[in-house]
């Protein structure tokens, strides 16, 4: 897995585009070869969240530390740690978030037919 231009600066945007402060891109060439391209307009608490947001909503564990794992690099080789660790604590706070919301959504759907009633 590759790792492309994390910190591209935002391109301009038509006046009727809402503007995007992050992005993740997951592509594979012809050859297998995967590569992932992530995108920050700038370390402020708006991108940092909006990262943290995408980060958190990817669906298997695998792509999201490989994710992390880059990011964390690319943070490093940016000195920027304390950002980095301000992520992590809001990728834990909304995994959490989400994880919650799920259960509630399981534990308030109930079968059509309960298996008691079918006796």
């Amino acid at each position: 897995m590759k790792f492309l231009n994390m910190f591209k600066k935002r391109q301009e945007q038509p006046q009727d585009e809402t503007p995007v402060v992050t992005s993740i891109t997951y592509s594979i060439d012809n050859t297998g070869e995967m590569f992932v391209d992530i995108n920050i307009d700038d370390f402020d608490d708006e991108s940092i969240d909006g990262l943290a947001q995408l980060i958190s909503v990817i669906s298997t564990v695998k792509c999201q530390l490989i994710t992390i794992e880059m990011i964390k690099q690319a943070f490093s080789e940016e000195g920027k740690i304390a950002e980095y660790i301000g992520l992590i604590s809001k990728i834990a706070s909304n995994t959490a978030s989400y994880t919650e919301e799920l259960k509630q959504q399981d534990s308030s759907e109930e079968p059509c037919i309960k298996p008691s009633d079918m006796f």
